[in-house]
């Protein structure tokens, strides 16, 4: 979920944001909540959207779209900690003025979420994750901003309520990600409501909201972003459940906006 820039410029913005908010969706799913030991949960996810970067001087917006098959796995390793890992394949094209197609590997992830401590229907957690990038040509602008390692860290909390008769959860999280390779680091702050309207049904609302902080690469930007997704999963058995998503940019400075679907399948083990 990337950026914009002008000339070169352009593309390399619209790589910044890419590994960034495109990782969230899944896992915002797990949240605060760590796996019970010897548990897991794995995610297949298939998502694309399509979209238009900010415009740079007199340069109109470049136009973009992105389809990825996305794989997200967690294991409890004890009750209070949980390892996960992602990886995604994609396929990033930029119109003209600069059109350039990247089909790769996305970022790969590996991190391990820690209970911190519980009370009643609270759960608060930390996790540290590491970033490992699948694009490696920077000279290319569908993959420039993508090439570099990243690190965050993150607190978590959520929460089990109700509305009337209707079980509903909330899950929100913040977390600072140092970045390399040219994009300035950045602050993320997701948040998940949801409610269960009947047995085996779902319903999910998140927010994904990405801010950098101050530039020091003039070819990458300062940029802020904040998508939207509305989601319906429905269990086909103690197991197996799919998810229906709808997601679309709500507020993009200097970044790309988003329009797009997304189908999971979840399987608990």
């Amino acid at each position: 979920m990337a950026a914009s820039g002008s000339g070169p410029l352009r593309a390399a913005g619209a790589a910044v944001a890419f590994a960034i908010v495109l990782a969230a969706p899944v896992a915002a799913l797990a949240g605060a909540w760590t796996e019970p030991q010897g548990s897991g949960l794995l995610i297949e996810t298939l998502f694309g959207w399509t979209g238009a970067g900010s415009p740079w001087g007199d340069n109109p917006a470049v136009k973009q779209n992105r389809e990825d098959a996305q794989t997200y796995l967690e294991y409890g390793i004890t009750n209070e900690l949980t390892i996960f890992g992602q990886t995604a394949l994609e396929r990033y094209a930029l119109g003209p003025p600069t059109p350039n197609t990247y089909t790769g590997f996305d970022y790969s992830d590996l991190g391990l979420r820690a209970k911190l401590w519980s009370t009643g229907e609270w759960v608060f957690s930390g996790e540290a994750t590491l970033f490992v990038p699948g694009a490696h040509d920077g000279a290319a602008p569908a993959q420039a901003g993508d090439t570099g390692g990243a690190a965050e860290a993150r607190l978590l909390a959520g929460a089990n309520f109700a509305v009337g008769s209707t079980p509903a959860f909330f899950d929100g999280e913040l977390g600072y990600r140092l970045r390399t390779g040219g994009p300035p680091d950045e602050w993320h702050a997701d948040l998940t409501v949801g409610f269960k309207p009947a047995p085996g049904l779902m319903l999910m609302v998140q927010d994904y909201t990405t801010v950098s902080t101050a530039a020091v690469n003039r070819s990458f930007p300062a940029w802020r972003t904040s998508v939207v997704e509305a989601s319906l999963v429905i269990a086909l058995d103690d197991r197996w459940s799919v998810q229906f998503g709808l997601f679309t940019s709500v507020w993009a400075m200097k970044t790309n906006t988003q329009h797009g679907a997304a189908l999971a399948v979840w399987r608990a083990f």
